[in-house]
């Protein structure tokens, strides 16, 4: 089949690639959880439910917030964007899954701690699911508001929900793996940083597109320079507080990540690609506006955000760099499911749907 022509083809190659790199994925992912390393199994499946929940969650949100914006450019790119919604159903079953498996991993299971019943294992996935949940079906709302040329509210409605859940699922789930330790700032830095995470998924994405404009390139390379300093600030103004007040409840978060070998590597790492290397790569209209530049620079976000979610949850439990086959066939699961759904998605969802509000 061909997968240049999607009105009259239902599956096509990429689908297939897609397919069977999910496939693949979920193979290796049983069989890591199935060896002695399991629990880091699980802890894989969580990393990349943070990560790929925030890319597809972000993704669908960006078109609401351009136009919130008053912003007419994205074009086609909108539905682009809009195809992540299809990643839906695969995150609501992670998060399931997580929740089956919790009495292999979860800090909080059958545990009591100060914070009481709110992290009771039930109430804690409950919450989180019925949050993702509501995310999403806002989501499939501001989608038909839109394709009827609506959607005002909704889309005000779903950035709402995506700003909420999402720092709702920053403190369940990476905070409360150290139940001693507290941020306010981790869930506002963890739902702008999956927003920066989409921002550099909607450029990767579109310069694989033969229609977009350079204006549209240069645009989403303001993006990820704008929410690269957004979500440094917020890491700094996380951090500093902490190391100021040198508060054992506190510091937990930094000595694990700051003071100690190899995770103090991985920590400058970060911030040399992730928190100010954008800012230096994309500085020039050129590295905006090329194709090759701006693809590769984004590629390179994705990877290292795909670390910094890696490294928000592992230093709580392991004091190695333990990176192998569970981290990386749960990525292949993830990455498969998501590309062959907003592969889907496009095939399905006609060009030039959405009607703008003039048009009402």
């Amino acid at each position: 089949m061909s997968t240049t022509d999607r009105s009259g083809q239902s599956f096509g190659y990429a689908s297939f690639f897609w397919g069977g790199l999910a496939i693949c994925g979920i193979g290796l992912w049983v069989f890591s959880i199935n060896r002695a390393a399991a629990p880091q199994g699980w802890r894989a499946l969580l990393i990349n439910f943070l990560f790929f929940s925030s890319l597809a969650g972000g993704l669908t949100t960006w078109p609401a917030v351009v136009r919130a914006c008053n912003g007419r450019w994205p074009g086609e790119l909108e539905r682009v964007a809009f195809s992540a919604i299809a990643f839906a159903v695969p995150s609501l079953l992670a998060l399931v899954l997580l929740w089956v498996g919790s009495n292999r991993w979860s800090p909080w299971y059958d545990m009591e701690y100060h914070q009481g019943g709110w992290l009771n294992n039930s109430f804690v996935f409950g919450r989180d699911l019925a949050g993702l949940a509501v995310f999403w079906l806002t989501a499939v709302r501001y989608l038909i508001a839109r394709r009827n040329g609506q959607g005002i509210v909704w889309g005000g409605l779903l950035i709402v929900a995506y700003s909420l859940v999402f720092s709702l699922l920053g403190f369940d789930l990476v905070m409360a793996l150290d139940p001693q330790w507290y941020s306010t700032l981790l869930g506002g830095y963890f739902f702008i940083s999956g927003l920066y995470i989409a921002s550099a998924a909607w450029a990767f994405l579109a310069v694989w597109q033969r229609e977009t404009r350079e204006e549209q390139l240069m645009d989403l390379g303001r993006l990820i320079v704008a929410f690269s300093l957004m979500a440094t600030y917020l890491m700094y103004a996380h951090l500093l507080p902490i190391w100021y007040e040198n508060l054992p409840d506190e510091t937990r978060f930094l000595v694990p990540r700051f003071n100690f070998q190899p995770w103090l590597g991985v920590s400058y790492l970060l911030l040399g690609l992730v928190y100010l290397g954008p800012l230096v790569l994309l500085l020039t209209e050129r590295s905006k506006r090329t194709r090759w530049s701006l693809g590769g620079i984004s590629l390179l976000v994705l990877c290292g955000m795909w670390i910094e979610r890696w490294w928000l949850v592992t230093p709580v439990f392991d004091k190695n760099l333990n990176l192998g086959l569970a981290e990386l066939s749960a990525a292949m699961a993830f990455a498969g499911l998501l590309g062959m759904g907003m592969e889907q998605f496009q095939r399905r969802l006609p060009a030039n749907c959405f009607r703008s509000e003039d048009e009402k």
